[in-house]
Parts: C-alpha cells; structure tokens; sequence
C-alpha cells in the first residue's frame, strides 16, 4: 500500500508548476497537497484494509485528517471517489467532490468546483486531460470526454464528447471541431 500511495501522491505533487521545491515543501505548504494526501491515505485504506480492524483506525485517522482539511482549506474529497494519476488542485478553497465520482488522470481543477451532488441523480464521470475552471458545477450521472475544458462558473448537468469547450449556464459545447 504504502508504495503505491507514495507513488499516486508524488505524481500529484509532481503537477504543481513550482518544480524547484522539493515534494515534501509543497507537501507542507500547499493546500492541495494536503488534500491530496489525506483523500490518497483514506481511498487507498478503504481499498486494502477493508476486512480487518486496522481498516477502523485508518478510516478514523483519515476522518479527523478530512476534517483538518475541510476547515482550512475548504476542500472535501470523499474516500470513495474514484480519482487517477497527478491530480490538481490549483487554487484552494470551496472545492467538493463526491464519493462517486470518477475522475480519470491528468485533471486540473480550480477553486470552487463542485463535482457531484450525492447519489439519487448520480455522479459524474470525468475522462483524463480534463481542465475545470473556476467555480463550475458538474452535478448528475454525466460524462465529460477526455481532452475536454470546462470554463469557469460552467454548470454542467449533461454529457460532452471529448475535446469539448465547455460553458455557460447551461452549459454548452464551443467546440466546432
């Protein structure tokens, strides 16, 4: 567990622009980072530890760790979403994902962003090399293609292909390729 959590964490920290800092001085000073690194130990304990009694004390380090990070940050990543390789988070603050989102590798997100809105309408399902903008909104069963941008106060709550340039309220597909 532990290498590949090192492993998926490294790769997050790796996105961050600022490559002349080591990966443990953006570890402690950025807010995604902590983020990151708590949603990466809770999703990653949930995965490995589920049959037995350290799968309750991971989950009751990862809640309290969640909970540090949500106060200070604004940031609530549930353990359930499902979240690929070097994952961003640019700026902090009001930044919600659901526990069933999927979210494939490569994504960038800003501050703001609401991804989901709980299980009775589903959650959206986000392909690799997606950007999403400042406060856009993706609530639904939806699926945004790879490739795909989503501009800032976007509300999604409809599938695109990938490629797409997404805004507006609703939101709509700029891309005439």
């Amino acid at each position: 567990m532990f290498s590949k959590f090192f492993r998926l964490l490294g790769g997050d920290l790796g996105t961050f622009s600022d490559s002349s800092r080591s990966k443990l001085y953006l570890l402690l000073t950025t807010q995604g980072a902590w983020a990151m690194f708590v949603y990466r130990f809770g999703h990653l304990s949930s995965l490995k530890y589920k049959k037995n009694n350290l799968y309750v004390i991971n989950m009751t380090i990862w809640y309290v760790l969640n909970k540090i990070v949500e106060i200070t940050a604004g940031i609530s990543i549930h353990y359930k979403a499902d979240i690929g390789e070097r994952f961003m988070i640019s700026h902090f603050g009001n930044i919600i994902i659901d526990a069933g989102a999927i979210i494939g590798d490569d994504c960038s997100i800003r501050q703001g962003v609401t991804i989901g809105n709980g299980p009775i309408q589903g959650s959206p399902k986000i392909g690799n090399n997606v950007y999403i903008g400042t406060s856009a909104v993706l609530i639904g069963g939806i699926n945004i293609g790879d490739n795909s941008k989503i501009g800032a106060l976007a509300m999604v709550n409809k599938s695109f292909p990938e490629s797409s340039i997404i805004v507006g309220v609703p939101a709509v597909n700029k891309n005439n390729n």
